[in-house]
């Protein structure tokens, strides 16, 4: 038996249809096929049990063991330990074979689970959005006392002071996450607009600069630093324009600057985003 609530063993058939197919239909479970005899599950167990506590009943960790439960096993398809699969709605929604690193299981996770502390994060975020920067601090360092382990609190304190225009702040949140947290998209991302507004923060107004580029639209220098204006404030498809001038022009402009930064517009904008879709297609034509 397992010292939380959050983490059963399935016993046979019969358990596997109760706690976790219909169990599925009321809160995500992640189904573990391990062995004794399996190194790699004995890494694994570990930690998907903690998990299970810091995300405190966000989803149920089932454990089965192959062993024991050969015909479970067989019905499921797994060929080799440990397969970890997710079930909702009493289906397997997705799944994963070896052990994996916290943070990747986290992102496996996280793709599948909503967190309460998820959704207070997103208020937060939602207040900043609006102006509210200070309140929106004070509800992220209340969940962080409250939850001090979890580190999208600190990526979200980070986005906030960037926000508000706190650069020193923002970037002492930053330095001090964990390493693995550090390359995240998430904190990449922040990362990456802090550097740009301190690189722009002497450059000229969006309304200098156009005017500079109305006497001479060739200035691609010029154009490079209004496209980064248009990001810090971001507008993106301005940026994705102001780059694609230079690109039909001067595709090697500054050693490709132009297409460098078209690609970190499309990280922050993420696949899915119509912008991304109609930029990257436009960027294509012009590579092929």
């Amino acid at each position: 038996m397992s010292d939380t609530p959050f983490v059963i063993d399935i016993q046979d058939s019969a358990h596997f249809e109760q706690q976790v197919i219909e169990a599925s239909k009321q809160q995500p479970v992640l189904v573990d096929f391990w062995a004794e005899w399996c190194q790699p599950c004995k890494t694994l167990i570990p930690l998907l049990t903690q998990l299970a506590n810091d995300y405190n009943g966000a989803f149920i960790l089932a454990k089965v063991n192959a062993d024991e439960q050969q015909e479970l096993v067989a019905a499921a398809g797994v060929r080799n330990l440990p397969t970890v699969k997710l079930f909702k709605d009493g289906m397997v929604v997705d799944e994963f074979m070896g052990a994996k690193p916290e943070s990747e299981l986290r992102d496996f996770l996280n793709a599948h689970v909503d967190k309460e502390e998820d959704n207070k994060i997103n208020e937060a975020l939602a207040l900043s959005e609006s102006g509210e920067h200070e309140q929106a601090i004070t509800m992220l360092k209340s969940l962080n006392q409250e939850e001090p382990s979890n580190v999208d609190v600190y990526v979200a304190i980070a986005q906030v002071y960037l926000q508000s225009g706190d650069l020193d702040n923002c970037d002492a949140v930053l330095k001090a996450l964990p390493a693995n947290v550090q390359v995240s998209n998430e904190a990449k991302q922040i990362q990456d607009e802090l550097n740009l507004i301190r690189a722009t923060s002497d450059s000229p107004e969006v309304d200098e600069l156009l005017s500079q580029l109305e006497k001479d639209p060739e200035q691609h220098d010029i154009r490079i630093q209004l496209a980064n204006q248009y990001i810090v404030s971001h507008q993106y498809e301005q940026a994705l324009e102001s780059l694609l001038y230079i690109l039909v022009r001067d595709m090697n402009f500054q050693e490709g600057e132009a297409k460098t930064s078209m690609l970190k517009i499309f990280e922050i904008l993420g696949p899915g985003e119509p912008l991304t879709r109609k930029y990257r297609s436009k960027l294509a034509t012009l590579l092929y």
